[in-house]
């Protein structure tokens, strides 16, 4: 979507709870061309709002056999909520689009139909 929303002036950006080697590396796994903030303790995540309370994250634990984990350990973790916000210059939120489902984001079509929508 990046070339479509630079048509209307709009700059992409992705903000991450990760650390910035995290961000950094993601970043460059997934090849994006895009600016990706890091934001380990959640301020500016609070900030807007979207900080998910209830988020699970399981981590490597329990019982191992040689060295492989058999177990996984669910731990309650402060995450984001996906979310998608169009702000204006000013920034303030003129569109916000959210799931509590991590694995989910915005649909490209509602996206661009908010961008031309606030053209």
């Amino acid at each position: 979507m990046k070339p479509e929303l630079e048509k209307h002036g709009v700059r992409l950006v992705a903000l991450s709870k990760d650390d910035v080697a995290a961000a950094a590396a993601h970043k460059e796994r997934d090849g994006l061309s895009f600016t990706v903030l890091a934001d380990p303790k959640l301020e500016v995540i609070r900030k807007f709002g979207v900080e998910h309370h209830k988020a699970i994250e399981f981590s490597k634990g329990g019982f191992t056999l040689a060295g492989i984990p058999l177990a996984l350990v669910p731990e309650f973790k402060t995450m984001a909520i996906p979310t998608t916000m169009l702000l204006d210059e000013d920034g303030v939120i003129r569109w916000i689009d959210q799931t509590d489902d991590y694995r989910l984001r915005s649909a490209n079509e509602r996206v661009m139909a908010a961008v031309r929508s606030l053209d």
